[in-house]
This record gives C-alpha cells, structure tokens and sequence, in this order.
C-alpha cells in the first residue's frame, strides 16, 4: 500500500489455538505487515507462535500476562514506530472478510463535512448487523462505540487521543477508548457491509434455579463468563459510569440497562453461582473506589474456588 495509507494490523494473543496461524495468512493479505503480541500464554501455546514465527510473521512476547489493554499498546507502539498510517486491530478469534480492510479504508479517503474519521468498526458482526445512532451525509453509520476486534485507527488519533487503557485489563478497554476518542472530537463509523466473523463466549442453557427455559420450543441458552471475567466486566463498567456521570448520562443509562440482563443471568443460572455473586459483589467495591489493574492473587483463587 501507498505511505499514505500503510496498515499493519496487531493481533494480542493468550492461549491461542492452531487455526490463527492461517487466520493470521488470511489477514496479511489485506495489510502491510502483522505483529502477533502474545500475553504470557503458557508452555503449551509455544507450538503455535513457533508455527507463526516459521510462517514468517513477527511475535512478541511477553514473560506474563499484562492484559489485552497492554498487548494492545505494545503492538500499537511499535506499528507507530514503523511508520502506519492506520493500525488495525484483530482478536486472536476473529475473521475479517477479504475485502475488510479496503472497504474500511474508504471511510477515511472520503469527504466529511464537520467530522473527523478516528476509528471505523465493522458493521456486520456474525450476521447481526450494527445499528448506528445516525448516519453521515456520505451513507456511514455514526456510533458512539464498538467492539475493539476489527478496529481501523487511524494515526492521527492515536497519536492525539493516546493508546489503550491498561489500568482496565481486560473488558470494557474498547469502550473507554471509543468514549476518549469522542471526547477528542473524533467519530467512530462504520462503513455498511464491512463484515466479520467474531468467536462468542462461552454459551450455556439458561436454567434459573435449575429449571430450563424455553422459546418457541427450544432451550435458552445465554453467554456465560466466569467468575474472574464477571469482576473485569462489573469494576470496569462501573469505573466507566463514574468518569462519565456528568458529561454522558445517557450513555451510561443505556449501559447500565444493557448490563442488567447478562448479570442476572449469571447470578440465577451461571455453574458457579456463589462465584459470579462474589465477583459482583468485589467488583462493584473496587469499581466504585476505582481500583484498578489485574485482580489479585487471593481474590484469584477465592473466585476459582467459591463453588
């Protein structure tokens, strides 16, 4: 690609399974370069990022597990250092389809009256399409924030806006970031039929107290995070909801809104009940005194340990 429009992607791994190295094959043909930033996976993810490494592509490793916030930022940093013009960013599980890059690129070749392009997301996610707050006189989708796998960052907001919050670990780090692109002036679009395949979590049958719900004949099933990720998810939203009280209550309604059903959920049907209501409770603590970074050790094995 020209100078000017100069794409590396960045790609944070933990644990990563056999098929990134051809997913990682599959994303290189639509960018410059790619930088496979591993979190501290353990011994026996060393097949794959051998097999990544003889493939010819560039890893980075990292003794211990910083969170994606960090690995994010270290490939970020270094894609800068070499010169990008955009970065993209790509979970470990997600397939971009092959014109993705292309596509999104557009967004910002394209004139905006009053608006500047920081960031464009994807606009179709496993066939469920985005559905943006408004649209752009040139047919973009406007939204306030978006899933970080998929992200096309532009330099100029990187530099501008800073790289990812690493106090947040994990969970909520694609949120905070598009709200601190807002606030620097920069929009977040999505460019229609942008398209990609995202694993989803862990999905379990919805049995509240034991007994399984039903729709249209078949069992509920809902998305599952244990205990560890319920913490992330409740601290970091909460820390969220506090910085952003004042200047984006609207916001922070509908996020709250949004939380309520995935959280009761856990708590009434998760495997590990008593560790979700441990996790809330902790979380909900810690988010409101703002305490952030990677959960301790003890509190580690207390919500391993609390079924």
């Amino acid at each position: 690609m020209p100078a000017a429009e100069r794409v590396i992607a960045v790609i944070p791994t933990f644990g990563p399974d056999g098929e990134l190295v051809g997913r990682v094959r599959s994303l290189s043909r639509q960018v410059d370069s790619v930088i496979i930033v591993d979190d501290g996976s353990s011994a026996e993810s060393a097949p794959v990022l051998a097999a990544i490494i003889e493939a010819g592509f560039e890893v980075v490793t990292s003794t211990h597990n910083r969170g994606i916030a960090a690995a994010l930022n270290t490939g970020c940093s270094l894609a800068l250092e070499r010169g990008a013009a955009f970065v993209l960013t790509v979970d470990q599980d997600t397939e971009l389809a092959e014109d993705y890059v292309q596509r999104s690129l557009s967004a910002f070749a394209a004139p905006h009256l009053g608006m500047r392009v920081g960031l464009v997301a994807a606009d179709i996610i496993n066939d469920a399409p985005s559905i943006p707050a408004s649209y752009s006189e040139t047919g973009l989708g406007i939204v306030l924030e978006a899933i970080q796998s998929g992200l096309l960052i532009s330099r100029e907001c990187l530099l501008e806006c800073g790289l990812f919050d690493a106090r947040l670990f994990i969970d909520a780090v694609d949120t905070e970031f598009c709200l601190r692109v807002a606030d620097h002036g920069f929009t977040t679009v999505v460019v229609p039929g942008t398209r990609i395949i995202h694993a989803l979590g862990e999905q379990l049958p919805y049995r509240p107290f034991g007994v399984q719900r039903m729709r249209d004949g078949r069992p509920v099933a809902f998305e599952y995070h244990r205990p560890f990720r319920r913490y992330y998810i409740v601290r970091n939203n909460l820390d969220l909801y506090l910085r952003y009280l004042r200047t984006r209550p609207r916001w922070v309604l509908s996020s709250v809104r949004r939380e309520i059903d995935p959280t009761l959920k856990s708590l009434a049907s998760g495997p590990d009940r008593s560790g979700a209501w441990l996790a809330l409770l902790v979380g909900a603590a810690h988010g409101l005194v703002r305490r952030r970074g990677r959960l301790s050790p003890g509190l580690q094995r207390a919500l391993t340990r609390s079924r």
